[in-house]
């Protein structure tokens, strides 16, 4: 080969080194982009699995996250008669429950002694339970010497108590949050079949109501329907959410309430010193629609975000306006931001006819209920029945 032939031949072979050499450059640094970005959602998603985060709304990691809702065998026995029941036979299916009221009220127990009784607080209202022969009484029972500190409670018997799964698909790892069961016609499971009397302390006790616990996020409760902080018709909400709230951990960040009827100064005047900085109260009716003011829903989505830990209870006694309210939320696109609801739904319900009088819809059943709370829960929302 002559030199300048050889020359030429020496040129290619460096343009094309320079060629594989770039390209080979370009793969890398594209590979190791991609590789970067899924270890990152790894990362994120793996904190995210490992902490307390009950709601698992990390905007990074949330694509790898399912959280579906369970019912409990006891719940789909009252799924799949509710109908037959709901008239005239709730008191009577819950005789033949014994076995599945037993393990839920053992499950009730906040505070132990040293006897075969324990108590039985949900802040508001207290009382006894046997828990070998099931008696219940309001006077602390004189064989107790001991009673243990109050706690939050942990049940996870699924026999019993529903659950929402989340899972992690890239990890594999499951987590599980437990919520009361739907069951009986949405309040205290014995409420109206245990004491037949009009002082049924059943009848608007909370301890049924299982809290998320996430201490984790800012937390903020939007209560519409709230005239004070310690007092209430079936018992006050707002010294209810501080107490009990606070044995899992949770110390609201922010509190705001609704009450048409009840002056500021008045309100006021029942918070506690320690918790004025944090409240802020409106005298106002609430509205149904976002395009009036105050609409809750658009409040929320307004003060809050998905990383934050929001508690919406609704219960001002007007089936009209409670009823629009809850039918926004089912299609309300931002519905992801509340992690836990509190209603009262007042339907046609011959339990609860002497309390509910007119603000009862007689053009819904109790099984209606179970519809809507039902269909809160597939959607990821931890909705429990109020009182």
């Amino acid at each position: 080969m002559n030199p300048h032939g050889s020359k030429i031949l020496r040129s290619i072979m460096i343009i094309i080194t320079m060629i594989i050499f770039t390209m080979l450059a370009y793969v890398f640094n594209t590979s190791g982009k991609k590789h970067t970005n899924v270890t990152r959602r790894i990362l994120a998603h793996n904190t995210l699995s490992d902490s307390n985060d009950t709601q698992n709304k990390d905007s990074d990691a949330s694509e790898y996250i399912t959280r579906s809702y369970h019912s409990s065998d006891w719940e789909k026995l009252w799924l799949n008669n509710i109908h037959k029941w709901q008239h005239n036979g709730i008191c009577e299916a819950l005789l033949e429950q014994k076995e599945q009221i037993g393990i839920f009220m053992n499950s009730t127990c906040c505070a132990h002694t040293d006897t075969d009784w324990c108590l039985i607080d949900d802040s508001v209202h207290q009382f006894w339970y046997n828990t070998v022969d099931t008696r219940i009484q309001l006077e602390k029972p004189l064989e107790i010497r001991h009673v243990s500190a109050i706690e939050a409670i942990f049940p996870n018997n699924k026999k019993i108590w529903s659950w929402f799964e989340i899972k992690n698909k890239l990890t594999g790892h499951v987590q599980y949050e437990y919520i009361e069961p739907l069951v009986s016609h949405l309040r205290h499971p014995l409420a109206r079949c245990r004491f037949a009397d009009k002082n049924d302390i059943l009848l608007v006790d909370r301890s049924y109501v299982l809290p998320g616990f996430d201490k984790s996020r800012k937390s903020y409760l939007f209560d519409a329907g709230a005239s004070s902080w310690n007092s209430g018709a079936g018992g006050p909400s707002l010294s209810y959410f501080a107490t009990v709230w606070k044995r899992y951990g949770i110390h609201w960040d922010h509190i705001e309430a609704w009450e048409g009827s009840t002056d500021s100064s008045k309100f006021y005047k029942t918070v506690p010193t320690k918790w004025l900085s944090k409240i802020s109260y409106h005298k106002e009716w609430i509205s149904t629609s976002p395009t009036k003011s105050p609409f809750v829903p658009s409040i929320i989505e307004s003060t809050a975000n998905l990383n934050d830990y929001v508690v919406f209870k609704l219960d001002i006694d007007s089936k009209s306006v409670e009823s629009e309210i809850v039918k926004y939320m089912m299609d309300w696109d931002k519905l992801e931001l509340i992690d836990e609801f509190l209603w009262e739904h007042h339907v046609n319900n011959y339990l609860m006819a002497s309390n509910w009088g007119s603000s009862q819809d007689m053009t819904k059943q109790i099984s209606d209920s179970y519809e809507y709370f039902l269909f809160l829960r597939h959607k990821g929302i931890r909705a429990h029945s109020w009182v």
